[in-house]
């Protein structure tokens, strides 16, 4: 019998653990499941997710309580009046989540644990597939909402093989209890978005020669992606090799973050040999015309972008210790940099540079592997995981 699933996410924006939710969901309703999804905020990809799910926002919108400086009184009364909206919002959403009588909920991040306490009233047994290792962890979760999953959870699902081993260490969860299961993606939608893409055109509009090595990087500006390393590497090779481009897909143009990036390329003198392009929907376009993927982060769980690079037959380098990339590459010293060697780094790049048929052969190792991340492979498996939990409790 087919359980009553609520899936949890904390947003719809662009990233790789809501890539993975969607593209759940998207197999789930081709199997004829009906599912329902309950996210903590919005984002751009919640057409995407509307598509696939019936979606509850919990979010609620409290614009109306921003304080007018010029009247006191008029502030008070609006202030009260949205106190009782509120309230009013959130027991009509107690009670449709209530009537729908779910069998189970299944969080898509350990980033949930505040909302997973709100949904106590449903007493309904959960699961969390964890795509985070400590210090995201520990940036994104308070300590009474990761202390609640610890102890309630039924089971956990790790996106690899270090996120299993973190928890285990850092946490003290029963390891009987975590199953490791990869994240996954559409790889016939990738590959048609790379057969598609107009390579050509995107290297004309960024000003690279057809015939130049561009290698990629991508991800948001934050400590563990280490953009800054991606630069520090980028001016390394460009001090020896001036025919080699680098493209950052990610960064919002015109935020503190990007004006920080331009300052540095412009005192480095690589400005020209460096682009940054503002996260888009159009990412495997840029993606297309990478040669490699430096996949510079000091901490990724398991990133997909690395994955879909991979579809693309192109090496993926990355740092050791830094997450679930080297178990992806198999400890392939090819490809593995000692963590934070920028020197290192530079030299390994430059070998594949220089190395077409290396980059050939690696390319298609990596393309051989990435076609096993498949939707239709992985998504059956959290399907039996789920069909094999026994019946539980619920939380009292």
């Amino acid at each position: 019998m087919k359980k009553k699933i609520l899936f949890i996410g904390h947003d719809a924006n662009v990233a790789g653990a809501q890539y993975v939710l969607l593209d759940f969901l998207k197999s789930l309703k081709q199997e004829g499941f009906e599912t329902y999804l309950l996210l903590a905020k919005g984002g751009s990809l919640l057409p995407e997710f509307n598509k696939v799910a019936e979606v509850i926002l919990w979010e609620y919108d409290d614009k109306d309580t921003q304080r007018n400086p010029y009247s006191r009184i008029i502030y008070d009364k609006v202030f009260k009046l949205n106190k009782l909206r509120k309230l009013a919002f959130y027991q009509e959403k107690h009670k449709e989540l209530a009537e729908l009588k779910f069998d189970l909920i299944f969080s898509n991040t350990i980033a949930n644990g505040g909302l997973l306490r709100s949904l106590e009233f449903l007493r309904c047994p959960f699961v969390v597939y964890v795509h985070e290792l400590e210090n995201s962890i520990q940036k994104y979760t308070l300590p009474e909402d990761l202390d609640y999953q610890v102890e309630n959870c039924i089971h956990f699902l790790a996106a690899s093989k270090e996120i299993k081993s973190n928890l285990f260490l850092n946490h003290q969860i029963d390891e009987d209890k975590i199953t490791v299961v990869n994240p996954f993606i559409s790889v016939n939608n990738i590959l048609e978005k790379l057969n598609n893409a107009d390579q050509s055109g995107i290297r004309k509009r960024l000003n690279i020669p057809k015939d130049a090595i561009v290698i990629g990087g991508c991800g948001n500006f934050e400590w563990r992606k280490g953009v800054d390393t991606f630069l520090s590497v980028a001016n390394a090779i460009l001090s020896e090799k001036k025919d080699v481009h680098f493209l950052w897909i990610g960064i919002q143009k015109n935020s503190v973050e990007h004006q920080n990036i331009l300052y540095d390329l412009e005192k480095m003198g690589i400005q020209e040999h460096v682009h940054v392009i503002a996260p888009t929907m159009e990412n495997m376009d840029y993606m297309s015309c990478f040669d490699i993927f430096f996949l510079s982060s000091r901490e990724d769980p398991h990133p997909l972008v690395m994955i879909e690079a991979s579809l693309n037959k192109i090496p993926v380098v990355c740092f050791d210790k830094s997450g679930g990339a080297p178990e992806y590459v198999e400890q392939d010293e090819r490809v593995i940099i000692p963590y934070g060697d920028i020197i290192a780094a530079k030299n390994k790049l430059i070998s594949l540079i220089e190395e077409q048929t290396l980059r050939e052969e690696i390319g298609q190792k990596m393309y051989e592997k990435a076609l096993n991340y498949d939707a239709a492979i992985i998504a059956p498996q959290i399907l039996q995981i789920i069909e094999e939990i026994n019946e539980h409790e619920s939380i009292s």
